[in-house]
């Protein structure tokens, strides 16, 4: 006897997916006694929301470009294909937001997995480092004693401790939290801007020089780079490109992260005039000091 509505068929999808990461995740969710699928499914379609909400402006088609050239040359022979089933709803939302925000998929897949799998110590090297939070260089997991003193007394905390089933439900709950609070404490400025796309009032932060300006920082608007991701402070200097086999992990210094941005300014895609003009303005700068 049925009970209710049969849910739709579900709808597959390849990415391609570095492989360190992916091979530090399914560990996790191994671990974690979670049906893949359905993790990530009722993981994404979440993350929508928020990628939606932390990035009112879509990329332009230069910056799309730029970022699907670069995931391209980082996942190179290095990366692994997955298969996904996600229900029609979810497959349809991803598609939908991907393309009203000219954003490439597998990036967004790749820098959600990337936090995921390596927690604390990655959001510190990447996303917090130099900040006030940063109290050591060495210690990446400075963040989280700030966001444990400002936010213990509050929901998330202990919601996961008397409901452990739901302890999953938001797990970048604390990077966004510390994003919060950098703000409250830097009190940056922030300047109406229309854009031109969509006719939408949004809050931009200016840049130099200052007629370029990009989206406050977010999770999904932090801009990756070309990262340190020495494990030990005092390991060799050397890009990946150059460790040999047998290397140390920890030798593996630098990883060109940009193929990872769900958004980037283009003052930030290389060869683009806004780019130059940010080079010029340092240029200047220097000279006068």
């Amino acid at each position: 006897m049925k009970t209710g509505k049969a849910k739709g068929k579900a709808s597959k999808i390849t990415i391609s997916v570095w492989r360190p990461v992916w091979s530090k995740l399914e560990k996790k969710l191994d671990e974690g006694c979670l049906k893949r699928d359905a993790y990530i499914g009722t993981l994404i379609n979440r993350e929508l929301d928020y990628l939606e909400q932390e990035m009112p402006i879509a990329n332009s088609e230069d910056a799309e470009s730029f970022i699907g050239k670069q995931l391209r040359a980082l996942l190179d022979q290095n990366f692994t294909p997955l298969s996904i089933a996600l229900q029609p709803e979810v497959a349809k939302k991803l598609e939908k937001v991907c393309a009203e925000k000219r954003i490439v998929r597998d990036s967004f897949f790749n820098r959600l997995f990337l936090f995921l799998a390596f927690g604390p110590d990655m959001a510190g090297m990447l996303l917090f480092r130099g900040m006030w939070i940063d109290h050591d260089n060495s210690k990446p997991r400075d963040w989280t004693k700030d966001i444990w003193s400002e936010y213990k007394h509050d929901g998330p905390f202990f919601e996961n401790v008397f409901d452990p089933f739901l302890a999953n439900q938001d797990p970048l709950w604390p990077i966004r939290a510390c994003f919060e609070l950098i703000e409250e404490r830097d009190r940056p400025e922030y300047v109406d801007w229309i854009d031109p796309e969509t006719k939408r009032v949004v809050k931009m932060a200016k840049w130099v020089p200052d007629h370029l300006m990009c989206l406050p920082y977010r999770f999904y608007t932090a801009v990756l780079t070309d990262h340190d991701l020495r494990k030990a402070v005092k390991a060799p200097v050397r890009h990946a490109a150059q460790a040999q086999a047998g290397d140390q992990e920890a030798d593996r210094a630098f990883h060109n992260l940009y193929g990872l941005n769900c958004y980037l300014p283009n003052f930030h895609v290389l060869g683009h005039p806004d780019q130059k003009a940010v080079k010029e303005s340092v240029e200047e700068l220097m000279l006068s000091l």
